[in-house]
C-alpha cells in the first residue's frame, strides 16, 4: 500500500504524530542551544530534518488524495486538519525563537573571537574592509633597521 492509498484519517494521524515529535525535538534543540551541546544540536538537526521530510510527503499524500475534499467537509477531518495547523505554528514559533538564539550565540562567538584575537597579539591588531577586527601574524616582521 502507497501513502497515497492511506486514509486521510490514517495520514492526518501520520501528520499529528510527526508534528509532535518536531515540537519535542525543537524543544531539545532549545536546550541544546542554552547549554551550547554541540553534538547534540547535529543529532537533532539531522532528526528534525527528517521530520521534516516525512511531513513534506505525508502533506503532498493528503493533497492528491482522491478524497481531498473531505477535510473541509467531513467536522472530523476538518478538526483533525485545525490540530494539526495548531501544532504547525507551535513548531515554527519555537523554531523562530531557536533561530533568534543561535543568532545570539553566533554573535557571542564572534565578540569571543575578536577579544581572543586582540589578546593574543595587541601589537599586531588591524581592521579588516569589514569592520572586523584581524590580526596580521607578519606585521613588523620585516623591519631592517
Amino acid at each position: 500500500m502507497t501513502i497515497e492509498q492511506l486514509s486521510l484519517t490514517t495520514l492526518l494521524d501520520t501528520q499529528q504524530t510527526c508534528l509532535k515529535q518536531l515540537e519535542l525535538v525543537i524543544t531539545q534543540e532549545t536546550a541544546a542551544l542554552t547549554a551550547k551541546q554541540a553534538d547534540a544540536l547535529l543529532t537533532l538537526a539531522a532528526e528534525k530534518n527528517s521530520l521534516l521530510d516525512s511531513l513534506f510527503h505525508t502533506d503532498q499524500a493528503l493533497a492528491v488524495h482522491p478524497e481531498h475534499h473531505l477535510l473541509t467537509i467531513d467536522t472530523n477531518l476538518a478538526a483533525q486538519v485545525a490540530q494539526c495547523r495548531q501544532l504547525l505554528v507551535i513548531c515554527q514559533d519555537l523554531n523562530q525563537r531557536n533561530a533568534s538564539l543561535i543568532e545570539l550565540n553566533i554573535a557571542s562567538l564572534n565578540r569571543l573571537a575578536q577579544a581572543l584575537q586582540a589578546s593574543r597579539n595587541a601589537n599586531s591588531l588591524t581592521y579588516d574592509g569589514k569592520g572586523k577586527t584581524s590580526t596580521i601574524s607578519t606585521l613588523g616582521n620585516n623591519l631592517e633597521v
